[in-house]
């Protein structure tokens, strides 16, 4: 049996079907990009917390937001069109956490142009966007120190058990 399924393999292996050559697509281009720039969370959370909302002015027409304007905002779409479009002219964004790459290949942007990106952002999402992370991150701090007081008072706890048992 053992010498049959030998046989077996030596077949398979000799017609091609298990052929340890790796082939591959020659056509198949690999792009590499560099990073262009990068906003850390701690970065984006003292931007955040640190703009003041009324400083941020609306442009002169603007009409008022819908729906999906507001969820481009507050989405990743936004973040996409910045890098493709802003290309380090000036850090826009600074309160998302974000990295922007850079490679050869032309990006294309979400919303029909650069020029579409740059008006929602002027019109719906300056004001929008950093309302919407100055909330999550004041939330995350408010998340965390309520934790950090649970885990004193636990600390604590211990502590006293410690002494009343010993």
């Amino acid at each position: 049996m053992l010498i049959l399924m030998s046989l077996l393999l030596i077949a398979m292996v000799h017609h091609g079907r298990f052929s340890p050559v790796v082939s591959y697509d020659k056509r198949v281009r690999y792009e590499e990009y560099t990073i262009e720039h990068e906003i850390s969370a701690t970065q984006a959370k003292n931007a955040a917390l640190t703009i003041d909302l009324s400083s941020v002015r609306l442009t002169h027409g603007c009409q008022s937001c819908s729906n999906e304007e507001l969820r481009y905002c507050a989405g990743t779409d936004l973040i996409n069109d910045h890098c493709c479009c802003d290309k380090r002219f000036s850090e826009s964004l600074p309160f998302i956490p974000h990295t922007c790459y850079s490679g050869t290949v032309l990006c294309k942007p979400i919303v029909e142009d650069c020029e579409e990106y740059y008006r929602r952002k002027a019109c719906c999402c300056d004001k929008f966007s950093l309302q919407f992370w100055k909330k999550k991150w004041m939330e995350k701090s408010t998340q965390n120190s309520s934790s950090n007081q649970f885990n004193i008072n636990l600390l604590l706890l211990y502590i006293y058990f410690l002494i009343y048992f010993l």
